[in-house]
This record gives structure tokens, C-alpha cells and sequence, in this order.
């Protein structure tokens, strides 16, 4: 079975009471892992202790991953082990791009001893530097900026008194984690994110299951824009054709012959080609202008982000 280092919490006896997920005008996809295909956004750990495989769930509470036929699991056919502490890391690049209400959603079931064995999630905004349990993360001074479904609370603690999920889910369980307007980072471009998702166990083997993810997904909702003349306005954005073989054009519906620019970022957050003052509804982008690769792109009005996509060129 394929090995990988991923992000991913683990749910205890209760959810958080944080604020649920703000949505004023839609939520717009930017990423995912499904685990049918390599995922760009997962970090091998290479520990000897690392139990984490994607593969087909062949268990007796993990008998099937959300969408066939893998998920990533502690083992995808034995209990997980004792005296464990394995992680995956979640790797989000400089996504100021899309810079509202950042999302990232993932949908998973555990099955561990309840407040021994289980998991828990620490954000580190300084790549790798330093590290905070989420449930400690400066961020969560100010719910207004944080938000959350179906997280573990400062009631649910592990061994060691780690905060963290344990116990055993009623079938699958969707987990969301928002940050509103704000990112604690360093840097400008913010600093690379990473979720770093633990599991670990205590010295008694009982035979369980332990944590199973699939359909993590990257995502950011759109908080609107003060100027209430603008608020319905939001663009999709057609690639043609997508990956690149020369050039592409890029349309937008929903078109105002308003001041638009359209940027395009590499997969660091880094700017690689702006066009400005927008007066129709397509550009053309030529393949000598970008190097191989995955790419984001960003249509704005004078107030807000109005529309994002995803460019491969071969």
C-alpha cells in the first residue's frame, strides 16, 4: 500500500462549540484529494512508526472508503498498532489568492478506545517552525476570523491530556475548518500553511479500526463585498483547451464591462502573469508565457474576487 504524510483530526466525544461555516454567496472549489489519484498536497512521513496507507479499507468498521475504492486509513487491513504516534501532513500553499473565507473539508470515521487513543490536528503557519494543537491557535481569540463544523473541544482530551477525537463515529463525519479574512502568517506572501494530523495509541491492544479520511477538499466561500450593487455578481470562469498545448482562451460569464483583472499564480501563491482592465468576456493566454505545471486563476472587479479556476500547461 501506497504510504503518505496527510493532515487529518480526529474526533473525541464532542464537537466545539465554535461558530459554524460563514457563506454569503456560494463556496467555490479550489483543490482535492479523493486518493484514487496522487495528491499533490500530501507529504510523506517516512518514521518508522507511521502507520497511515491509502488503499482500499478492508476492515470490520472500515469496510468502504467514501468514494471507492480508497481512502487513506491506520492500516487499511490491520487494528491499529500501540504505543503509536504516526502524522500526515496537509500541505496549503500561499493561497492569498482566494483570500475570503478559506475552507479546507474533510469527511472521515474513527474507531479507537474513547479519551485514550485517537487524534488531533496542530496548524503551523511558519512552515514547520513552530506548531499549535488548533484548538490553541492564536486565531480562536477572535471567532469572528475562525470557524468550524464537527471539530473536537477542550472537553475532549486524549492520553496526556491532549485535546483530540476519540471513541467511535456514527458512520461518516464531515469536518470543516474556516478561516474568515485572515490568516496568521509572517510573510507577504503568506508563509506555506500545513496541517499536521496525529494519531496516537497507549500500550493496550483492543483490536480497533482507528482513523479512516477520504474527499478532503479545499475551498473558499465568498464573503461578498460591502458595496451591496455587487454582492450577486460571480463569474465562471471556461478554459479552451485545458492543459495548454499552445495557447487557451479563458471566458468568464456573467460579464459587466466593469475594470476586471485576471491573475494568474503558480502553485507558491506567487504572481506569474496579470491582465489588466478587462473590457470582454474571454484573454488569451499563451504557453511561452508560463513554464509546465498546475496554476490558479483569479478574476476580480474593483471590490472583490468574482471568480477562480485551475490551469495545468503540459
Amino acid at each position: 500500500m501506497k504510504k503518505i504524510k496527510l493532515l487529518t483530526a480526529f474526533f473525541l466525544l464532542g464537537f466545539s462549540a465554535f461558530s459554524q461555516i460563514v457563506i454569503h454567496y456560494g463556496i467555490f472549489d479550489v483543490d482535492s484529494c479523493k486518493f484514487e489519484n496522487q495528491c499533490s498536497l500530501l507529504k510523506l512521513d517516512t518514521s518508522s512508526q507511521e502507520i497511515w496507507q491509502i488503499g482500499k479499507p478492508a476492515k470490520p468498521f472500515f469496510d468502504t472508503a467514501y468514494s471507492s475504492p480508497n481512502a487513506l486509513v491506520t492500516d487499511t487491513i490491520n487494528p491499529y498498532t500501540t504505543s503509536n504516534h504516526s502524522y500526515f501532513d496537509l500541505i496549503l500553499p500561499n493561497i492569498y489568492f482566494y483570500p475570503d473565507g478559506r475552507i479546507v473539508g474533510f469527511k472521515h470515521k474513527f474507531q479507537t478506545d474513547t479519551l485514550t487513543d485517537g487524534g488531533y490536528i496542530e496548524m503551523s503557519y511558519d512552515k514547520g517552525l513552530t506548531w499549535n494543537n488548533i484548538i490553541d491557535d492564536p486565531i480562536i481569540i477572535n471567532p469572528i476570523e475562525f470557524n468550524t463544523e464537527n471539530l473536537y473541544s477542550n472537553q475532549d482530551t486524549l492520553k496526556g491530556g491532549i485535546r483530540g477525537f476519540s471513541g467511535t463515529s456514527n458512520g461518516w463525519i464531515y469536518t470543516r475548518i474556516q478561516w474568515v479574512w485572515y490568516y496568521p502568517c509572517k510573510t507577504y506572501p503568506a508563509d506555506t500553511i500545513i496541517m499536521r494530523f496525529h494519531f496516537i495509541s497507549d500500550n493496550i491492544q483492543t483490536n480497533k479500526d482507528g482513523w479512516m479520511i477520504d474527499n478532503i477538499l479545499i475551498s473558499y466561500a465568498d464573503m461578498g463585498s460591502p458595496i451591496e450593487e455587487n454582492k450577486n455578481i460571480h463569474s465562471q470562469i471556461y478554459i479552451m483547451p485545458n492543459p495548454i498545448d499552445n495557447f487557451a482562451i479563458i471566458k468568464f460569464d456573467n460579464f459587466k464591462n466593469e475594470n476586471l483583472k485576471l491573475t494568474i499564480f503558480n502553485q507558491l501563491g506567487q504572481i506569474m502573469k496579470q491582465v489588466e482592465n478587462i473590457t470582454t468576456n474571454q484573454v488569451e493566454i499563451y504557453k511561452n508565457d508560463l513554464t509546465s505545471g498546475l496554476y490558479f486563476i483569479q478574476l476580480r472587479n474593483n471590490y472583490r474576487i468574482i471568480g477562480t479556476s485551475k490551469l495545468n500547461i503540459k
